[in-house]
């Protein structure tokens, strides 16, 4: 039975435009967008092996190869889209033929003329060819993500693209980031199962000690959790970045020191029974308290840091031989036994708990900007929070409302503060008239969350709230755990301490 070729019909579509037929393979080059490429020494599989070779010089190319019509440099030739090692290996067989005094063959191929100038479909038509034939490498997917992110073409094209290469759109966002790993770290992410937005994060603190772990540690517990938002994820991410910046920012501090001759001693948390004491504890010939300003002409003027923080400590070296004189209450603590280890770790876990809470909001607040952009109509426990909240008595609320400040909520509705810049008697009288008119019915609420939450962020989750949990901090974190917000864990701690400070108690039974 022979096949015969049949038109198009109502309830048939052709898969494309194109042509068969047969060419030479020493006039075809390679497609800039066939995803496989050398890198360095690793060919990354497009070099053909002596089988292929044999197969081909012994019976030609019987798989058609993927061409297209080439423009820019390449104008007026076909590039091969995929079947790079059959060409390869028909090159090596044709010009064995021509030593040999024989014809050479010629290979069979598809042309794709619809594929001119459509870059993203034959990125995508590569990857998945050798997806199908071989389980694609990272770097595979990584190449051809990173291509597409590049490419001028709309959303909705790239979107399709990358569902075709098996990722998400947000991945090809991050390709440009995460190709820019190292060798070793890529290898590490690759073993870790991570994906490319999450390769992306990690490049952004691969250089930092121990990130690695902590990442690998956040994304199982995520896994563990079944928490596709990567509640756990964002939290170690912001922690690490806020240790890369303290590093950063140390390493500047104590390099600017040194540039201008000041000693940086070490940290010495007795210091009060110590030859050094902190300017703080002295006074000026004066009685004035003393100052950097003031003692910066002493010889024994110097600094210490606390060892993994950027919190500088002025101080005299040697306070007794430069004849200065401690204030009163440092007089005193002089006399008082050392601090004891307790006191000591009250001071540690101060110092660990604010640096926490305050990594914790940034993650916290982008979590806030995710409910606020959500479609639809709010939840009952959304609903409830802001009427509970504008129709309330709480001081916090009419705080707030006193106070002209529209950054937190431009924050969390995504757009840009109308009052940025102005200052307090210049205010624009309805910064949100646009968002209003613009914003359909059933998401108005979003603007009064907005607004809510920007209440609780600015009265309620100030920096000392993990030291004094009072009842609207309960409600706040219980609200926001509920929509599926991953606590940090300074936030659980302080949420299941508020939860039992404010625990009504059980009625008495008459």
């Amino acid at each position: 039975m022979t096949a015969t070729a049949i038109e198009p019909t109502p309830t048939t579509i052709a898969a494309y435009e194109g042509h068969f037929g047969w060419y030479d393979p020493r006039e075809l080059v390679i497609d800039p967008f066939n995803h496989r490429k050398t890198r360095g020494e690793d060919d990354n599989g497009t070099e053909p092996d002596q089988a292929l070779i044999d197969s081909i010089v012994e019976f030609g190319v019987n798989a058609p190869l993927l061409l297209r019509p080439q423009t820019g440099a390449q104008d007026g030739a076909l590039g091969v889209v995929f079947g790079q090692r059959r060409m390869k290996a028909a090159i090596i067989a044709a010009e064995r033929a021509i030593e040999a005094g024989q014809p050479i063959r010629l290979v069979p191929a598809i042309v794709r003329e619809d594929l001119r100038d459509v870059d993203d479909e034959a990125l995508a038509l590569s990857v998945i060819e050798n997806v199908h034939r071989r389980q694609a490498t990272t770097l595979d997917v990584l190449d051809a993500a990173e291509q597409l992110s590049l490419m001028p073409v709309g959303k909705l094209r790239k979107k399709r693209a990358a569902r075709a290469l098996g990722i998400k759109p947000e991945e090809v966002a991050a390709a440009p980031q995460a190709a820019k790993l190292s060798e070793r770290a890529l290898r590490e992410a690759n073993a870790a199962a991570f994906d490319l937005v999450e390769m992306a994060d990690y490049h952004s603190v691969e250089t930092l000690g121990g990130s690695l772990t902590t990442l690998k540690h956040a994304k199982r517990k995520d896994t563990e959790a079944g928490d596709s938002s990567r509640g756990h994820w964002a939290h170690a991410l912001a922690e690490l970045r806020q240790k890369q910046k303290d590093e950063e920012k140390r390493a500047r501090l104590i390099q600017d020191f040194k540039a201008k001759g000041i000693p940086v001693v070490a940290w010495n948390a007795n210091r009060e029974h110590g030859t050094s004491r902190r300017l703080s504890d002295l006074v000026s010939d004066i009685g004035n308290t003393m100052t950097a300003e003031l003692h910066k002409e002493c010889p024994g003027h110097a600094v210490a840091m606390i060892p993994g923080d950027t919190e500088v400590e002025w101080l005299c070296a040697d306070w007794k031989r430069y004849d200065h004189e401690l204030t009163d209450s440092a007089s005193a603590a002089a006399k008082a036994p050392k601090s004891t280890p307790e006191m000591l770790e009250a001071v540690r876990k101060v110092r660990r708990y604010n640096k926490a809470w305050r990594t914790a909001r940034d993650v916290r607040r982008e979590y806030i900007s995710q409910l606020c952009a959500a479609g639809g109509e709010a939840n009952d426990a959304t609903w409830t929070l802001i009427l509970s909240t504008i129709t309330g008595t709480s001081i916090s609320y009419g705080r707030a409302a006193s106070r002209p400040k529209t950054d937190l909520i431009s924050s969390f509705l995504n757009m840009a503060d109308p009052n940025e810049g102005r200052s307090h008697w210049d205010r624009v009288t309805n910064p949100y008239e646009p968002v209003i008119a613009t914003t359909a019915k059933t998401r108005r609420w979003r603007l009064l969350l907005a607004q809510v939450a920007a209440m609780f962020e600015s009265e309620v989750m100030h920096d000392g709230a993990w030291r004094h949990i009072d009842e609207e901090t309960v409600t706040w974190l219980s609200f926001l755990k509920e929509q599926g917000y991953k606590l940090s864990e300074v936030e659980t701690e302080v949420l299941a301490e508020g939860i039992k400070k404010h625990k009504p108690r059980p009625k008495k039974s008459k």
